[in-house]
């Protein structure tokens, strides 16, 4: 493999490791901290210790601004306060997803 797929796949992979730590820290502190909110973004039913995240699912829930409808204010400022970060670490992977595949692609042999 080229030395430009390689270093692509390591930035994927890392890009990878990244978001999977900040969606655990999140989701850990959503539902020690604000309850309410954890029930109302309905991780209960899509997340529970023995399944594997959907980050799909949260992004949404962050990037169209859902928890706004909670009535747990606290619980809406701390999605709010966390916003970014997701959605950057999230939109991140995604990319170097691509590329990865790309590069792959183009100069894989």
């Amino acid at each position: 493999m080229s030395q430009v797929a390689v270093i692509a796949c390591v930035l994927f992979a890392l890009a990878m490791a990244i978001e999977s730590a900040v969606l655990l820290v999140f989701l850990r502190r959503l539902k020690m901290r604000h309850p309410r909110q954890w029930v109302h973004a309905a991780q209960p039913v899509l997340w529970t210790d023995r399944t594997i995240l959907s980050a799909r699912s949260i992004m949404l829930y962050l990037q169209h601004k859902t928890y706004l409808a909670s009535v747990d204010w606290e619980g809406s400022r701390y999605c709010g306060r966390h916003r970014a970060v997701m959605l950057v670490a999230y939109w991140f992977t995604t990319i170097t997803g691509i590329a990865a595949l790309s590069a792959i692609a183009m100069y894989g042999r």
